[in-house]
């Protein structure tokens, strides 16, 4: 039994006891018991689940009601148990995995928890895919698109992104999107770094460094050697126009910590991103990279890309060659058309249930 197996289970015996300190909330206002048992969720989730759900969202709805559905089906056909705790379940719902168990409110001494359905845990439920992450060229042809990796770590193409996806085919149609058409209308080609959902997955959760699993660094490393390779051994002038895309900017940070030298040869975009933007910026500025005339794009409904710059602002600043780029993006954070974001950057007690309560935290940050 792995380590993260025993400590779940020596957790689950401590529900309700004078050890477990966690803090256990109703989940939302029609799991209070009026109608079937009630669900209770530890508090200390809200961030990950605001970070992996959107409330407001198609699929984050449909997702709330199969979680409220808990007080019917809990422990149901369904449900996964667990082979050395009985008590214990879990089961996926839409896009997230949720760990679970079962009081039934047998006297203990010492157990103060009341009867019902508690959630422990929540994962990211993504598939796993046989495409790694790394650097792929992507090019049309014939109507085609063939998406194929580059062993070399060079990236030959002008359009660069890194994107994230289900699978590598499956990311090349989104980004080709993103990468445009080239003057007679044909997509362009353009190179991808890849970065499967499991990677984001495992990035989504890092609160503390000690929590980086080993693919997201295998990941970074990955899109380090690309840059350096790149930079080496490109023959275009040109620098390669790079776009990242909302998570993949953690990546970003992450590889420059093993950048050892410049990068004049890149210029970069970030669209929504959900990361320290103020440090990664400052990073890529001394290591002489290029940035486009707007290197920094919001769609204005991305409320965790709006929530972790409002952040990123309020303890960092950038150099007095970006000065101009700062002041525009203090003015987006404050802008009616953005919405106000400062109010939800900081963490308050949770007086609420904690649907309630993580819908106010407007897209907690996960870094």
């Amino acid at each position: 039994m792995s380590m993260v197996s025993i400590k779940r289970r020596q957790l689950a015996y401590k529900l309700g006891s004078k050890a477990d300190t966690r803090q256990f909330v109703p989940f939302s206002k029609t799991t209070n018991g009026d109608h079937g048992r009630k669900v209770f969720i530890d508090a200390a989730l809200a961030p990950l689940f605001a970070s992996l759900i959107d409330p407001n969202s198609a699929k984050g709805v449909q997702t709330i009601m199969k979680i409220e559905q808990l007080r019917a089906i809990a422990g149901g056909v369904t449900s996964n148990s667990n082979v050395n705790t009985p008590f214990e379940y879990m089961e996926n719902f839409v896009d997230l995995a949720l760990y679970y168990q079962i009081h039934n409110g047998v006297a203990e001494a010492g157990n103060s928890a009341v009867p019902g359905v508690y959630i422990t845990d929540i994962t990211f439920a993504g598939s796993e895919t046989r495409s790694k992450a790394g650097l792929y060229s992507s090019a049309s042809f014939r109507g085609q698109r063939q998406t194929s990796l580059v062993p070399d770590y060079i990236a030959t193409n002008d359009v660069g992104v890194i994107h994230t996806g289900k699978d590598v085919d499956d990311c090349a149609e989104q980004v080709s999107e993103i990468a445009g058409r080239d003057n007679w209308g044909n997509p362009k080609n353009f190179n991808l770094f890849y970065i499967p959902d499991m990677v984001r997955n495992e990035m989504g959760i890092w609160i503390t460094p000690c929590r980086r699993a080993f693919r997201p660094m295998e990941a970074a490393q990955s899109l380090a050697n690309t840059l350096v390779q790149t930079q080496q051994r490109r023959l275009s002038t040109s620098p390669i126009h790079w776009t990242i895309d909302s998570d993949g900017i953690k990546l970003l940070q992450l590889a420059l910590e093993h950048v050892p030298g410049i990068l004049d040869k890149h210029q970069f975009k970030l669209s929504d991103p959900v990361g320290d933007v103020l440090k990664v910026i400052n990073l890529l500025e001394k290591k002489g990279a290029k940035f486009a005339s707007e290197p920094i794009i919001y769609n204005k409904k991305n409320k965790r890309a709006l929530a972790t710059t409002a952040l990123s602002l309020k303890y960092g600043s950038l150099s007095r060659h970006q000065s101009s780029l700062e002041d525009k993006l203090r003015g987006k954070m404050v802008s009616p058309s953005y919405g106000s974001v400062h109010n939800h950057t900081q963490p308050s007690m949770i007086g609420m249930d904690f649907l309630t309560y993580t819908k106010n935290l407007s897209g907690a940050v996960s870094w």
